[in-house]
């Protein structure tokens, strides 16, 4: 074990608790209140619940068993659902979330106004769930007992996010411990005050306190964005999510992320389109003074691979840059489903800030339902500069678990960068009281990144044959070559 601070006082439990059964339908009544920045399908959606009356709301953590039913609609609100049984009418989840497990089945339409969906392919879903996340949407019950939904741009407020305010902590190898505490602020109907938001994060390891303010003038469906402050940077969060990574980090010292610190200003023009296929545009003009971040070495439970790797070191510079970035999300009637994105990344020098780059980006992630309830995935993401090298703070890393196995975490980077997968999976059911399911699963991947000012490695290729139980997956990957490296792998499954 090893021996390495934490850098803070302590460490922290957290527990779930769940309650067992559905509470009744009560005389409580939901009212919603419109507003002009919400996701006018979702409006529509919870409106026809409201309508139609027939609604039961869920307002703790509830598990509904593969044999009960609830016959009619279904409002959660600040709770989770895990769904065994079946719904026969819509589900709309209210700053929530919703987890559908295999058997699990939903007649009619999921909406998500806060929180997620988390659904199983053994799971049935009366069409694909509205996503309107992203949109703000808060609830609060009066003194009556009554719940008041209100869209963005309904009604003002202060709201602490979270656990008073305390938000979920991270761990990884450059901050320890970071703990971020926030405060939300909604203008309601008054436009010409903006929204805001406000984080503060404390840093164990380096006893830093830092944090940003982000103020939002919603319009419509877009929205202007001003933000700035101080925080700590990666390009390496899509490889795995912060909860993954943090586990990783704290369990057996592995970080599959390189960081540099930044104090920034920035501000950004959304334009969101679309219903079922949703288009989103971004332009951001960007400030910001970086600087390189030291590994600190902090505790780990167990070292794996010889332990926390380095930080790779970015040019101390100020960087001013302007970003496009447009994405779209494709529905195909449960038989499959398309997110696409590409970037713009331009800095001159010559204008403002020390750097001069231009780089552009792509990813996809395409999930095919093929024979029953088995799925093909394919996923990639590339970047290349189109003029001369990009700095290190847009470097990107691959290596370890979530991109290349094989590698050593973040064991290769540079401003050139391309990976991609095709992952074949097989889910079926076991008995109650083992997990709730089995999906074994095979994957291709492959890639490399590298920089003009080394010499460019030769691609790496993955094979992997896996099985995942719940959220937790076991595989093995071997890089065929002259060596034919083979490694054993324990993480999170990717797409739980």
């Amino acid at each position: 074990m090893s021996n390495r601070k934490l850098g803070c006082a302590g460490l922290a439990i957290f527990a779930l608790g769940l309650a067992w059964g559905i509470p009744n339908a009560s005389a409580q009544e939901v009212e919603f209140l419109p507003g002009s920045a919400g996701l006018p399908l979702a409006d529509q959606a919870l409106k026809q619940v409201l309508e139609r009356g027939q609604y039961v709301i869920i307002r703790v953590d509830t598990v509904l068993a593969a044999d009960a039913v609830i016959s009619g609609d279904v409002i959660l609100i600040r709770a989770t659902l895990r769904l065994e049984g079946r719904i026969t009418g819509d589900v709309v989840g209210v700053q929530s979330d919703i987890f559908a497990r295999p058997g699990g089945r939903i007649d009619g339409e999921v909406t998500v106004l806060g929180g997620g969906f988390y659904g199983s392919s053994l799971a049935s879903l009366g069409g694909p769930p509205i996503d309107a996340s992203r949109y703000d949407y808060r609830v609060e019950q009066r003194e009556g007992g009554e719940y008041v939904i209100t869209a963005p741009g309904g009604g003002a407020g202060v709201r602490l996010p979270g656990r008073y305010g305390f938000l979920l902590w991270d761990y990884d190898r450059v901050n320890a411990l970071t703990i971020p505490w926030g405060i939300d602020f909604y203008h309601g109907n008054k436009l010409w005050l903006p929204n805001a938001r406000l984080r503060i994060r404390y840093r164990s390891v380096r006893e830093l306190v830092d944090g940003d303010l982000a103020l939002e003038w919603p319009f419509g469906r877009h929205a202007v964005t001003l933000r700035g402050g101080r925080t700590v940077k990666t390009n390496d969060a899509w490889i795995n999510g912060n909860l993954e990574n943090s586990l990783y980090a704290f369990i057996a010292a592995v970080d599959t992320r390189n960081y540099y610190d930044a104090r920034f200003a920035e501000a950004t023009l959304r334009l969101d389109f679309g219903t079922t296929t949703q288009w989103t545009n971004d332009l951001t003009l960007g400030w910001e003074r970086d600087r390189t971040l030291d590994n600190r070495d902090p505790f780990s439970l167990f070292e794996s691979r010889g332990g926390f790797q380095d930080n790779l070191a970015v040019i101390d510079a100020d960087v001013a840059s302007l970003l496009l970035k447009s994405g779209a999300q494709f529905y195909g009637h449960q038989r499959y489903s398309l997110d696409v994105e590409a970037s713009l990344d331009y800095a001159d020098g010559e204008v403002a800030g020390d750097l001069s780059f231009t780089v552009l980006g792509a990813s996809f992630l395409a999930e095919i339902n093929t024979t029953g309830s088995q799925k093909l995935v394919l996923e990639g993401r590339g970047q290349a500069p189109l003029s001369t090298n990009a700095p290190p703070q847009r470097w990107h890393a691959l290596g370890g678990w979530g991109s290349l196995p094989t590698l050593r975490p973040v064991a290769i980077a540079g401003d050139r960068m391309w990976w991609a997968a095709a992952t074949y999976r097989v889910p079926f059911r076991i008995r109650e009281g083992v997990g709730g399911r089995l999906v074994p699963w095979l994957q291709y991947a492959a890639g490399n990144a590298w920089s003009d000012d080394a010499a460019r490695p030769s691609a790496t290729h993955n094979l992997g044959v896996g099985l995942s139980v719940g959220p937790l997956a076991a595989a093995v990957y071997t890089a065929p070559g002259d060596d034919f490296h083979t490694v054993f792998v324990l993480g999170i499954d990717r797409y739980r």
